[in-house]
């Protein structure tokens, strides 16, 4: 099955998914993910192994992103129907500088309302699905010049599908951060945050000293997804030894970050993943 990102998303574990969900080997009661993005290693684990978890809970201190997936949850015809009229208008016909305006209209729009409609068609339009933002907190990101957004006939089958698992496993997506989750010995943490060399150029900031406390203090198995190495550069970061039993890299293709701050695109990028098992 090809699992479609239904929010396009920078730093997306898609092409990881399968790898990272082959380490979780036994069954846990809630999967937590408070970083979660376009929750790809989610989608994954609903599609293949959802009996792992009894209950699926979903975090991230972007608001707008939170609603978005709750609007794909509780209304997808929402969704669906003001995608297309706006994709609509952006395409109607070839000239660029008119879809750059269309698109910078519909970005001061969402600035001003903080709609998930408007935030959807944003991300799945702007420069390599980048949740870029300035210091006044306004979206700043750029129209993706060479691609045109998903058709809305595409879009219908994959956001279907998204609707029928969120709602088959009653997947819950709360605004939080990640210190506000509280676990059980029986949970389970994915964890997929900005990584160190990103640079803040995402959604707020983090105190990645405070990550390591959280991560220090839970009594429950978990996965972290960090910093690797492209190319000839290693980027590791040396993160506490006491967080983690194994390290592992997985090969993440090429990066859509490496893409937009202007270095090579041709860069192979392999990632880490912390895995702790507390019985170890």
């Amino acid at each position: 099955m090809n699992l479609q990102p239904i929010i396009k998303w920078s730093g997306s574990k898609r092409s990881q998914a399968k790898e990272i969900t082959s380490y979780i080997t036994k069954n846990y009661n809630t999967y937590y993910e408070p970083f979660c993005g376009g929750c790809s290693v989610l989608f994954y684990i609903l599609n293949n192994c959802p009996n792992k978890f009894k209950h699926f809970i979903c975090s991230d201190i972007n608001k707008e992103l939170i609603d978005t997936f709750n609007m794909i949850k509780n209304m997808p015809s929402t969704i669906l129907e003001t995608y297309e009229y706006f994709w609509q208008e952006l395409n109607k016909d070839n000239n660029l500088e008119r879809k750059k305006e269309y698109f910078n209209f519909i970005r001061h729009q969402f600035n001003l309302e903080r709609n998930p409609c408007l935030f959807f068609f944003l991300m799945r339009t702007t420069t390599n699905g980048m949740p870029r933002y300035n210091s006044k907190g306004e979206f700043n990101n750029s129209f993706h010049i060479t691609r045109n957004g998903i058709e809305p006939k595409r879009l219908k089958p994959i956001l279907t599908h998204w609707f029928n698992l969120l709602n088959e496993y009653n997947v819950e997506f709360i605004h939080q951060p990640f210190i506000d989750i509280k676990t059980n010995g029986d949970d389970f943490i994915y964890l997929d945050p900005p990584y160190y060399n990103t640079k803040g150029m995402y959604y707020g900031t983090i105190d990645y000293s405070q990550l390591w406390t959280f991560l220090e203090n839970q009594k429950c198995d978990y996965m972290l997804s960090f910093d690797g190495i492209a190319g000839n550069e290693n980027n590791i970061v040396n993160i506490p030894k006491n967080l983690y039993n194994n390290h592992i890299l997985l090969n993440s293709g090429n990066s859509s970050f490496r893409r937009v701050i202007g270095k090579s695109k041709n860069t192979n990028v392999l990632e880490s993943l912390y895995i702790k098992n507390k019985e170890e």
